[in-house]
């Protein structure tokens, strides 16, 4: 299965007082065609749509816009809220959003419910989790410990129950908008160091 996986859009973000929609609507036409040329199954979008939590009109409009043409691939899309958005008004309309094939994963409590995807091999079941901030998300996962480790893990433990319930044969991915320490770099990749910001060990994401 092909997946075309993009994030951090930041729509409505500007550079020293210079709107960037004009970059940004040409960063999703290029999107957009590649998914077309590549015949992707699913575009997968990892978090932090726009910059803020209440963006600017033209920003909402762009974001509209980028629905309704990756809407028309006929590939599902799955996206999930980042730190820089507003999980509510993101979410605002999921359920009739994801009967044109474009499923909005906002609220934390349906981090073990997958979208289900298929092909000639099977099913594929894709765990959209929103970015959890420990502070606000501590009670819903009955976690002692306040920190992004403790609640992604407990949102983990939702996904690997959930996956155990189904056949053995599921393919199964996790989308999740967090700083991932323990990865192996490439030699595709440039060296950066992130600070200042809670990490996840990559042992939090086994099962998937």
């Amino acid at each position: 299965m092909r997946f075309l996986h993009t994030s951090d859009w930041h729509l409505g973000r500007g550079l020293h007082r210079v709107s960037l929609l004009e970059a940004q609507g040409a960063f999703l036409d290029h999107l957009v065609e590649v998914a077309r040329e590549e015949r992707v199954d699913a575009v997968l979008v990892a978090g932090d749509i726009y910059d803020r939590a209440v963006p600017p009109l033209a920003a909402v409009e762009l974001f509209d816009d980028a629905l309704h043409r990756l809407a028309d691939l006929g590939a599902p899309t799955v996206m999930i809220s980042g730190n820089h958005d507003s999980p509510r008004r993101l979410g605002v309309g999921a359920g009739l959003i994801g009967r044109a094939g474009i499923h909005l994963r906002t609220d934390p409590s349906s981090c073990g419910t997958p979208v289900i995807l298929g092909d000639e091999h099977g099913d594929v079941a894709v765990y959209g989790l929103p970015y959890l901030e420990p502070a606000l998300v501590r009670e819903e996962f009955a976690v002692e410990s306040a920190g992004h480790a403790a609640v992604v893990g407990a949102a983990m433990d939702r996904v690997r129950a959930d996956l155990a319930a189904r056949p053995a044969a599921t393919r199964s991915l996790a989308l999740a908008h967090a700083f991932v320490t323990g990865g192996t770099p490439s030699d595709s990749e440039r060296d950066i160091t992130v600070g200042g910001a809670s990490a996840v060990p990559v042992a939090t994401f086994d099962g998937v």
